[in-house]
């Protein structure tokens, strides 16, 4: 079995790789999920029939709002990850991490999403519109997708449920009388 500081280097090594691992994936989502939804905006509008606007932007909104779900679950493990390295960073007397000011993401990742959601709730409302018979449907699709995305960016910016995440107990207690070695400076 290995040691207390052996224990907390490999929490260590496994808390980081988590933290590249969460931020490669929210990358690539914040690359796909808008550029997907841009590029149906600009292939469908216009050339497509009310009933396939309606159909692709329906699965398009649907999908982006499961991917808001998961990139948001995705958030509380990594602020449950980082709070953690910070933890395990004291016990080792490192700073790599902890040493370095937090920049919370929040407001980028809502415009983005609010973005993505916003162009497939255009698709939706301008051709169910359309389909409705209603004069304007772009327009107006274009005034519903405005609100929408509104609206979606501030639930995203209200929703403060990712607060500073709680200490998190090391692996291995510390006490004054046997505390892990520090590095020497």
């Amino acid at each position: 079995m290995p040691d207390g500081d052996e224990r907390l280097r490999l929490e260590y090594t496994e808390a980081t790789e988590l933290l590249r691992t969460l931020t490669d994936v929210r990358f690539k989502l914040l690359a796909f999920v808008p550029t997907i939804a841009g590029t149906a905006v600009a292939l469908l509008g216009g050339r497509a029939r009310p009933a396939e606007m309606l159909a692709v932007g329906a699965l398009g909104l649907v999908a982006s709002a499961g991917v808001v779900g998961y990139e948001r679950r995705n958030t509380e493990l990594y602020e449950y990850a980082y709070a953690r390295v910070g933890e395990v960073e004291r016990g080792l007397g490192l700073a790599l991490l902890s040493g370095r000011p937090r920049h919370r993401h929040d407001r980028p990742l809502a415009l983005v999403y609010a973005a993505a959601l916003g162009g497939w709730t255009y698709l939706v409302a301008w051709g169910a519109l359309a389909a409705a018979g209603v004069a304007d449907a772009q327009r107006w699709g274009g005034a519903v997708a405005a609100v929408a995305a509104l609206a979606v960016a501030g639930a995203l910016l209200g929703a403060d449920d990712l607060h500073e995440p709680a200490a998190v107990p090391l692996a291995v207690q510390l006490d004054e009388e046997h505390p892990l070695p520090r590095p020497e400076l």
